[in-house]
């Protein structure tokens, strides 16, 4: 069983480097449940959810859902899914994806653990302009950071603008237009929504680094996944993260 997972994992990782050496130009996104960035490639429709996804507890209390599943230390199998009229459960997106450096953990200020939970996302913003996002977005410039600052009236764990912040510890904070293809599309999973400092802050999921295969604690997709995410989203989407194992899940075929 170890083997296999470890196969699929190595397997899921080359579909992604792969995706990242094709090349940045933008992909083509042919429907709205088909999409295709570099030499990754999905023809996706509208099916039923996995059993084991409406199993899930984050499902029990949702009407949208997204799951990011570890398959290994920084590789995750990452799908959306909601309910329809008739209240069942559809899946809308599956993809690989990429997660923390230190793999999935107790997320905290001095590690690259993706936190495990159940979280609701709360913000969607990004350097790109609103795709038609349904939640409220913002368009971010050079004067958004994500605030690391814990001192009294600077904002940690929430975006900020320098305009409104000028006293803002920016060393300890994300500037967000460093991050430029990263975060052209970014939605915070709304963990440390206490802005506990000593739990860490941006925790987002937003599009994959093209220089490597982890991320800092966050989800990194394909920058076209991300964009059908972020056209699809709701406000209340929650997003639950686990390993695959603990989750009783499997790869979708």
């Amino acid at each position: 069983m170890k083997k296999s997972i470890k196969l699929i994992a190595l397997l899921l990782a080359l579909i992604m480097t792969l995706s990242v050496f094709a090349g940045c130009a933008k992909p083509n996104v042919s429907s709205d449940n088909a999409a295709s960035t570099g030499a990754y490639f999905t023809n996706q429709g509208v099916r039923n959810s996995p059993e084991w996804v409406t199993k899930l507890k984050a499902a029990q209390d949702s009407d949208q859902l997204i799951v990011v599943a570890g398959v290994d230390k920084t590789t995750a199998y990452v799908t959306m899914h909601e309910k329809n009229a008739s209240g069942v459960w559809e899946q809308i997106i599956a993809t690989p994806g990429f997660i923390g450096l230190d793999g999935l953990g107790e997320a905290n200020i001095n590690d690259c653990y993706t936190p495990v939970g159940t979280f609701t996302i709360d913000k969607a913003f990004g350097l790109a302009d609103d795709p038609g996002c349904q939640m409220e977005y913002t368009k971010v410039d050079e004067n958004y950071y994500w605030s690391g600052d814990a001192r009294k009236g600077m904002h940690f764990n929430e975006l900020v603008n320098i305009k409104d912040v000028p006293d803002l510890d920016t060393e300890n904070s994300e500037h967000i237009a460093d991050f430029d293809y990263a975060y052209q599309y970014v939605l915070n999973m709304g963990y440390n929504s206490e802005c506990i400092e000593e739990k860490g802050f941006a925790f987002f999921l937003h599009c994959f680094r093209v220089n490597r295969t982890y991320t800092g604690g966050c989800v990194g997709v394909p920058e076209d996944i991300m964009l059908f995410i972020i056209k699809h989203i709701k406000p209340g989407c929650k997003i639950t993260i686990d390993s695959l194992k603990n989750m009783g899940g499997e790869l979708d075929g």
